[in-house]
């Protein structure tokens, strides 16, 4: 166990250092570089939180990850505007279409530029309640927006990944 702490500790004090001086954080970036990280993580609470809200049944702070006049198309279903988003959520959910699933974010790809963004993630839909299995995933394509300080999803488009063909 010596040897272990030993041969750690340089790292460690190598990583405390780096650290400290905010190499890691980005301690030399520029105001810009240091928004634009910002933002891009603002936006991955965005998609993220569009995930949990789904299975948490929370209907309004999931529409209001949107702006006001958003859209949003999948297989699903299409709606414009936070109201009509609200209501299909709630639809979707009294139907129990999300009765036993977890909703996942995979990677994704953020673009800023200012106070507009794009952002493509992967997603994956897990069944919880009659098998543990993957029942879906796809691919998320977000226009987005920033107004007072807070992002918003322009227009979400939903596709689903199409199956392989059953092998021969």
């Amino acid at each position: 166990m010596k040897t272990i702490r030993k041969a750690a500790a340089p790292v460690v004090g190598v990583l405390a250092g780096a650290v400290a001086t905010g190499l890691l954080l980005g301690g030399n970036a520029t105001a810009t570089e240091r928004d634009a990280r910002s933002d891009r993580f603002a936006i991955r609470e965005v998609i993220d939180r569009h995930q949990m809200y789904i299975d948490l049944r929370d209907a309004d702070s999931y529409a209001n990850l949107y702006a006001k006049d958003g859209h949003y198309r999948s297989p699903f279903g299409s709606a414009d505007g936070r109201s009509e988003i609200k209501a299909m959520f709630i639809d979707l959910a009294e139907k129990g279409f999300t009765k036993g699933k977890r909703h996942m974010s995979g990677p994704a790809m953020i673009e800023t530029n200012g106070t507009t963004a794009t952002a493509r993630s992967w997603y994956w839909v897990a069944e919880t309640e009659k098998e543990h299995a993957v029942y879906a995933t796809g691919t998320y394509t977000d226009k987005l927006r920033k107004l007072n300080g807070k992002w918003e999803i322009v227009q979400r488009v939903q596709t689903l990944d199409e199956l392989a063909p059953a092998s021969q």
